[in-house]
């Protein structure tokens, strides 16, 4: 656990201590003879014995130690999406040079005002400070490390309590038919070229007929595919408590069971892509489509396209606990936003009451 390295005139006691791979503990110090530098090792490896290694990781750990040793052990369980991964990897670099133990509520406001002060939208600023959450919060039960999770919520009380960070309100973009038409004939001059490998003609359509996220729709598989209910199981889908095992299964309809039946069996996933490749050729699409003339095109996302799959299922009739069925929410109040009903809309359904000539004899008995 701890070694002495001549270095120049001195010489360098180091004790680390490692957990599934990992460094969870390291604290080194130079001095002029070996001796002392062995006897300081020594007791320090006393110390972790006589405490535990929980009481004392948290000496020689820094907040950024703990970010990336916290990204290692979520990445046992899930994937992580790409953003979710440099995210961590910013905070473990803006928190590098803070000791873990001494880390306080005032260090975590002053990293949010500053972003503040950047321009840095408050739901960007939430989502940076999750990741410190996370980790703190799983210290003592993941990292093994005796560490208090108090400076990140009382700073995120205060910081919330300011405006300085927040959720995001989502905003619903639905992709018009103008712009649907414009994509659909984007995508096939794309999937004429002779190095194009996604089949975005195809993809395309599936998206907006089949509304989920794009990592769970290049993740679902022919074997999960039931040819005569017409469903697919979607495996761990995104969950705020259960990541692991969330299985849903999901039905394949109107033009999502036609597009799939006509798909070739090219490999083990129905849709074998990276997300981020299929975001990136949607991206390239729109932005060109947004230089050549329609430029309101340019704010709108693949993620998208599931909020355009959810409003038409709406207006073909179906329920809020059908949609939710083919979508994957599991509070129902966030399809809410989906229906697009409009206040003077339902004077529709008195208007036509009224012109009923029962009711109108019934009134005036």
């Amino acid at each position: 656990m701890a070694s002495i390295t001549k270095r120049g005139e001195g010489f360098l006691a180091q004790v680390r201590i490692k957990r599934a791979g990992a460094i969870i503990f390291s604290e080194s110090k130079m001095f002029p003879t070996e001796k002392e530098a062995e006897s300081w090792a020594a007791r320090l490896e006393e110390s972790i014995k006589k405490n535990g290694a929980k009481a004392t990781i948290s000496r020689g750990i820094t907040v950024g130690d703990l970010l990336l040793n916290h990204l290692k052990y979520i990445q046992q369980f899930r994937d992580l999406a790409r953003s979710a991964i440099q995210n961590y990897e910013y905070m473990a670099t803006k928190f590098g040079d803070i000791q873990l133990r001494a880390l306080t509520s005032r260090d975590i406001i002053k990293f949010a005002v500053s972003r503040k002060l950047e321009g840095v939208a408050p739901s960007t600023i939430m989502a940076n400070l999750s990741t410190l959450s996370a980790a703190l919060h799983a210290a003592p039960h993941a990292h093994d490390l005796d560490v208090s999770p108090e400076p990140i919520d009382t700073a995120l009380a205060r910081l919330k309590g300011d405006g300085i960070a927040g959720r995001s309100r989502e905003v619903v973009r639905i992709a018009s038919p103008e712009e649907e038409a414009a994509l659909m004939a984007e995508f096939r001059r794309h999937d004429k070229h002779h190095q194009s490998v996604i089949p975005m003609t195809q993809l395309f359509p599936f998206a907006l007929a089949f509304p989920r996220r794009s990592s769970e729709l290049t993740r679902i598989r022919w074997a999960d595919v039931d040819m005569k209910r017409r469903t697919v199981i979607i495996r761990d889908v995104k969950h705020p408590r259960h990541k692991i095992g969330n299985d849903q299964v999901v039905p394949l309809l109107g033009q999502a069971w036609e597009i799939l039946k006509a798909l070739p069996r090219l490999e083990e996933r129905i849709w074998p892509y990276n997300s981020d490749s299929v975001q990136a050729v949607f991206e390239r699409a729109r932005d060109r489509i947004a230089a050549t003339g329609m430029p309101a095109i340019q704010d709108l996302r693949f993620h998208d396209l599931r909020h355009t799959g959810i409003t038409r299922l709406f207006e073909r009739g179906l329920s809020v606990a059908e949609v939710a069925v083919v979508s994957g929410h599991t509070n129902w109040t966030q399809l809410r936003r989906y229906t697009h009903i409009q206040p003077d809309s339902l004077h529709k359904h008195f208007d036509e009451a009224s012109n009923d000539p029962n009711i109108l004899l019934t009134a005036q008995h």
